[in-house]
């Protein structure tokens, strides 16, 4: 030994280690320095290992995954899995959170591994489930160096790092929510290693996916596939664990899982085949060893209620965040579920004599999304309880042995079916119960796989209890009777177009039916009505999974039983389907279907003008429907509303309050169709104003790049943006390819008759960029962008066919509430899909049908109805200007703040001439500012001049690229506006806070153009941002703009009240738009082109 305590044989090893380096980078240069390290690395953990007694051997022959590599070294003592070595380049840091780009993102992948040994050569730096442990380094750079390098004290504290490395042992996790944690990153190793051999077709673990799809799941893809053998493996044998198998291994696991888990138990001998398993023998002996350190008792003992509750929610944020948002896997807040338990529960003792509600013999529940079984618990739990409180103590078993026969869940995820199944038995046991000879009645099924498709014959026996399980979901989906629907849907929108065919859709039978020509999907009765509405082109918004679900169970409950069915549909779901144009014809359907119908409007909305605290951890609103039915019905449904507002805890403890349906203080619905919002009447004048979408009947969305690079605040941005996209190798991932756009795609010009355009993958790298225009970035934030259909998914070909010199935009929001400020704004230039406040759809109002403006966007007879009732003629100018008046100031959406709960506005036509005069007058001059004087320019004004105001440029921002402006600064009280060190003065509070729906123009605008990008991020070619900074003159434009627009606030809210209390047209005196009206125009590819709408 030596003076400071460190083996002098270890000293020699790391001398040979370091000379070893030294002479491999000499004779091989830089070249795959990872590689270069993985046999010195290995060399000295084994020596080191022999040090302190361990026999250690590595394994570096590990298969990469899905882009982001799998730890380089897999090391083992005495046979068992220990830990990983990750290699980094000798010129990197060792430590990981010093990492960037790729290197950091498989860190983030990285780090919930439990012994995780990162080394560059030179430092050693050990990581557990993502925190730093300890750190040594060799001494000197021993590339350079060799073993010259090493140094005594630098070895004695690199031997602690390798001793306390090699003698890691697994540590039981103390909680649910540490075990979630813990077995998350191994689910995702193995996930990843299953899905490399997949795709390298592996012959083993390719024919089980294969047997996978034939026998269980047709449409899984090779990800779906893989995913399912790592969560059926991990939640099998973790499963195994919790019911209290000490001799822990896969195979003892299989075994026990025979009795009440038997499908899990015929997964996990399948998956967990011998052959297969040879491929996967790191992850595989991970998760043993790891899971055979589990301590239920301790878990038990450490949980605060029931220890699984949210237990798989915390898994897959870990595990896989997107699939957590893509799976809409938000688990229920138990106070919402017992809220509509409670109140189920009620329904079916008072409506249909069921005095042991869900334990009564003839009530049938069904979750068809069960997750990790919350509703079903809730439910047992509630109506043992009940019983109890009836019948007495004796009575709760004969009620759960029933239960266990009545309540019925549907999981398509393995983790949370596994978690389901552990739950619902132990409760069925700890009554005493029995939940029969097949186990509970929790299936691993895709609830919208249509009931009559009959499984393969002839499955081999491993697959046959798989195979029986399938048949009896199937069975239950066919023929079951299932009187009470509920549960917690998932939410995720399929964002492809309905032609589109890249890949299996969402939303099975619901939405194709069982193919075949007599086959009518049960989705079209949600999508029919639109047709007859004019709202077809909505339908899109139809395709989400709780569409499918409320669809499903409508026919589930109501109409397999010859439509003569009876029973209670109640979910929590996203709540658009109350107001939307796309949902009228779900509103129809449930209207038909209920006798009546309750709705808890939880609100949530995270991301629009009106923000308020959800109950889940999503920024979608949300509500809750009770729908009840006890046999025919005449289609007249009485439909109660009540909105529960307040943060996040004022919602639960409200819900939680809710003992019965007469605690709470229902509005009543009234509506004269069927497919009107399911929302309470505002009262008052307001609804009898028309809306602003029947005067202008046509709405368009905005376009939609699908990118962000193709626009910039200059020209000279896109330009090298566009020389560096030529340039890259990589052209493909850096354009940012989607679905619908490819490098490699032929699209047709947006010039009818011009040439063909050369797809971008071919095109030389001196290929001179296409022209680019002014963009309507952001109400009131003019960029520049490159239109052109290779750079762009959706171009609006018909605001293209209509755009011109005459033409002017106005947006606002249609389908979601307006916030604080202005309620509309305006351009002249072709507008973004989130032109108005960052948040876009059919929200853009055409002046013009046509290039030429002589077709305006209003409806048929409503310019002849005003020059009737003002006695003077009304041009469409006219008429616009107008509508743009009532709008475009803060005191219409402070005045009707209430009413603009329910999205859309209305607008108060007066018949007095006078106040529609200066109506159209604010409305002229705010249309000519806000389209920065190109548009409604008066005579005594030249296009595209703003008159100066009182804000000055007291000092110009440096054009220096070094000092370009990192951020902005307001001092309300000097009136000062700093950006960079350029000031700008006379900029009022008002000026500087000025709002579009809650978005702050300024703030936005100055945001958009710092040296580090605000916004997302789609491509590299966004990290390439204006070298100097140009832009004062636009900005003072910009103050100037609202500057005046303000001196007109107080004006336009005098001007509001009066002709509020003048005489005002009826909504009813107007005629209904006709379906051309509402229909947009079709650009023709002949004659009438868009040539003057590239060159404006």
């Amino acid at each position: 030994m030596s003076d400071i305590g460190v083996d002098e044989t270890l000293v020699e090893t790391l001398r040979a280690y370091a000379d070893g380096l030294k002479r491999g980078f000499e004779s091989k240069g830089r070249y795959q320095p990872e590689d270069q390290l993985k046999p010195p690395v290995s060399t000295l953990l084994q020596a080191a290992g022999s040090l302190f007694g361990l026999e250690v051997r590595t394994h570096t022959e590990i298969l990469a995954d899905d882009g982001l590599g799998r730890p380089d070294i897999g090391v083992f003592t005495s046979g068992l899995l220990t830990g990983h070595v990750e290699l980094k380049a000798p010129e990197k840091p060792a430590d990981p959170t010093r990492l960037r780009g790729g290197d950091r993102q498989q860190w983030e992948r990285f780090k919930g591994l439990p012994n995780l040994l990162y080394c560059n050569g030179r430092e050693f730096v050990l990581m557990r489930s993502g925190e730093r442990v300890a750190s040594a380094t060799i001494g000197e750079d021993p590339i350079t160096e060799g073993a010259n390098a090493v140094s005594a004290p630098a070895a004695a504290k690199l031997t602690a790092v390798l001793r306390e490395f090699l003698r890691w042992e697994p540590i039981a996790p103390s909680s649910p929510k540490q075990l979630a944690a813990t077995l998350a990153p191994l689910c995702r190793l193995l996930r990843g290693a299953v899905l490399t051999a997949v795709k390298a077709e592996n012959e083993e673990l390719t024919a089980l996916a294969k047997d996978w799809r034939r026998y269980l799941f047709p449409s899984a893809s090779d990800e779906e596939f893989a995913d399912a053998y790592a969560q059926t493996l991990t939640y099998a044998l973790l499963l195994a664990r919790i019911e209290g198998d000490t001799a822990f291994s896969i195979d003892a696991a299989a075994k026990s899982l025979a009795t009440g888990h038997s499908l899990l138990a015929s997964a996990l001998k399948i998956l967990s085949d011998e052959q297969a398993r040879q491929h996967l023998a790191i992850p595989f002996s991970y998760l043993e060893r790891t899971i055979s350190a589990v301590d239920p008792a301790q878990l038990m003992k450490k949980s605060k209620g029931d220890p699984w509750l949210y237990f798989y929610e915390d898994f897959l944020a870990a595990y896989d965040p997107e699939m957590r948002k893509n799976r809409g896997v938000y688990y229920t807040p138990i106070e919402v579920v017992h809220c509509q338990v409670r109140l189920v529960a009620e329904l079916l003792r008072d409506r249909f004599d069921a005095d042991r509600d869900f334990t009564d013999p003839q009530v049938i529940t069904l979750d068809p999304a069960v997750g990790t079984g919350t509703y079903l618990l809730a439910a047992l739990e509630h109506s043992l309880d009940a019983v109890e409180a009836r019948s007495g103590t004796g009575a709760r078993r004969s009620a759960a042995s029933t239960a266990a026969k009545n309540l019925h869940g549907f999981e398509l995820l393995v983790g949370p079916y596994a978690v389901a199944h552990l739950r619902l038995t132990q409760m069925i046991h700890a009554e005493n119960a029995k939940p029969g000879s097949d186990g509970v009645r929790v299936y691993l099924t895709d609830t919208l796989e249509s009931p009559h498709k009959e499984p393969p014959e002839h499955l081999p026996l491993l697959y046959k209890e798989l195979g029986e399980e399938h048949e009896r979901a199937r069975r239950v989906k066919e023929s079951t009777p299932v009187m009470v629907c509920i549960g917690n849907p998932p939410y995720d929108r399929e964002q492809r177009a309905q032609n589109a065919a890249a890949g299996p859709r969402k939303g099975g039978w619901v939405r194709f039916g069982d193919g075949g020509d007599d086959s009518r999907p049960l989705l079209q009765d949600f999508i029919e009505p639109l047709s007859d509405l004019g709202y077809g082109v909505h339908a899109k918004n139809l395709y989400n999974d709780y569409v499918y679900f409320w669809r499903w169970a409508l026919w589930k409950v109501f109409e397999q039983q010859g439509g003569a069915g009876k029973g209670i549909v109640s979910f929590i779901t996203a709540s658009s389907y109350l107001l939307g144009h796309a949902f009228a014809g779900v509103r129809a359907t449930m209207r038909s279907t209920f006798e009546e119908m309750w709705i808890l409007d939880l609100g949530g909305e995270g991301r629009g003008a009106r923000k308020s605290e959800n109950v889940f951890a999503i920024q979608t609103p949300v509500c809750i429907a009770i729908g009840v039915r006890r046999g025919p019905t005449d289609g007249a449904c009485k439909v109660w509303y009540h909105a529960i507002d307040g943060s996040t805890a004022e919602k639960l403890a409200a819900l939680e309050s809710i003992r019965s349906l007469a605690d709470v203080p229902w509005i009543a619905v009234t509506a004269n169709e069927p497919h009107e919002p399911m929302l309470p009447s505002t009262g008052g004048a307001w609804n009898t104003w028309p809306r602003l979408t029947d005067l202008f009947p046509w709405q368009e969305s905005g376009l939609q790049f699908k990118r962000t690079w193709p626009i910039a605040a200059d020209v000279g941005t896109l330009d090298v943006r566009w020389r560096t996209l030529l340039a890259s190798s990589s052209r493909a991932l850096v354009f940012k390819e989607t679905r619908d756009l490819k490098i490699s795609k032929e699209v047709a010009p947006l010039i009818a008759g011009s040439p063909k355009l050369t797809p971008l993958g071919l095109l030389t790298p001196d290929e001179p960029m296409p022209s680019s225009q002014p963009y309507a970035y952001r109400s009131f934030d003019i960029r520049s962008a490159i239109i052109d259909p290779r750079v762009g998914d959706y171009l609006r070909p018909s605001l293209q066919h209509c755009h011109s010199e005459r033409q002017v935009y106005l947006a606002t929001k249609f389908t979601l509430q307006l916030g604080t400020g202005g309620a509309a704004s305006a351009t002249c230039y072709l507008p973004d899909l989130d032109y108005f406040n960052a948040r876009g759809g059919r929200d853009i109002v055409p002046l013009y049908r046509d290039r030429d403006g002589r077709e305006p966007n209003i409806a048929t007879g409503i310019l002849a109805l005003l020059t009737a009732r003002l006695g003077q003629s009304v041009s469409a100018e006219d008429f616009f200007a107008y509508c743009y008046a009532m709008l475009a100031g803060p005191a219409y959406a402070e005045t009707f703040a209430d009413e603009l709960s329910i999205p859309g506005p209305r607008i108060p036509l007066t018949t007095n001439p006078r106040l529609f005069d200066e109506a159209v007058a604010l409305g002229r001059e705010w249309l000519f500012l806000h389209t920065y004087g190109e548009r409604f320019v008066p005579t005594s004004r030249r296009a595209g001049r703003i008159p100066a105001g009182a804000i000055k440029c007291a000092k110009g921002t440096s054009d220096d690229p070094a000092e370009y402006p990192e951020s902005f600064s307001y001092d309300a009280a000097k009136r000062e506006l700093r950006v960079g060190d350029g000031r700008f003065t006379g900029v009022s509070p008002e000026v500087y806070e000025f709002q579009v729906s809650g978005y702050k123009v300024v703030q936005r605008w100055l945001a958009g153009r710092m040296k580090e990008r605000s916004g997302k991020r789609s491509s590299p070619l966004d990290d390439i941002r204006p070298e100097r900074w140009t832009f004062d003159n636009e900005l003072l434009q910009l103050l100037w703009v609202l500057e005046h627009s303000c001196a007109k606030f107080a004006t336009h809210a005098a001007l509001l009240v009066r002709i509020l209390g003048s005489k005002l047209i009826s909504a009813d005196e107007l005629a209904e738009p006709t379906f051309e009206d509402r229909a947009g125009p079709r650009p023709s590819r002949r004659g009438n082109t868009v040539q003057e709408t590239l060159n404006l």
